[in-house]
């Protein structure tokens, strides 16, 4: 149970991490601060940190395509009548038309099954002490 608290909080980090640069570079926005937290809550820590958790013993080119497709799920939604966040102009970076973002975000969020498991295995040793 502990290990999967932590992927849920090594999510979180690295997700605290990125709305700090998006809010600062105001790569995206939220529609109200509710959706922030939603968005934390549900989307980062339970369904990416729980991910990152079942798929850990999997091979990275497993775990990769698996966050993939989720973030894909996740951003199609959104763009598609979910309105919890939105690019301005419709735009991301250079990246231009929900079309083109929905592809680079969702390239993003692979990254957490990717990565989570890796800091974790790191982290182990300081964790059962």
């Amino acid at each position: 149970m502990v290990k999967v608290a932590v992927f849920m909080l090594l999510c979180l980090v690295g997700q605290l991490g990125m709305e700090a640069v998006a809010y600062a570079f105001k790569l995206w926005k939220y529609t109200s601060a509710k959706n922030l937290l939603v968005h934390l809550v549900l989307a980062v820590m339970v369904v990416f940190g729980g991910v990152s958790f079942l798929v850990s013993g999997l091979h990275w080119y497993i775990r990769y395509p698996i966050g993939v497709v989720l973030g894909f799920v996740y951003e199609f939604s959104n763009a598609s009548g979910l309105d919890m966040f939105y690019f301005p102009g419709d735009r991301f970076l250079f990246f231009k038309g929900k079309a083109s973002i929905l592809v680079v975000i969702s390239l993003m969020w692979g990254v957490y099954p990717l990565i989570v498991p890796i800091v974790y295995g790191y982290l182990a040793p300081l964790i059962r002490g």
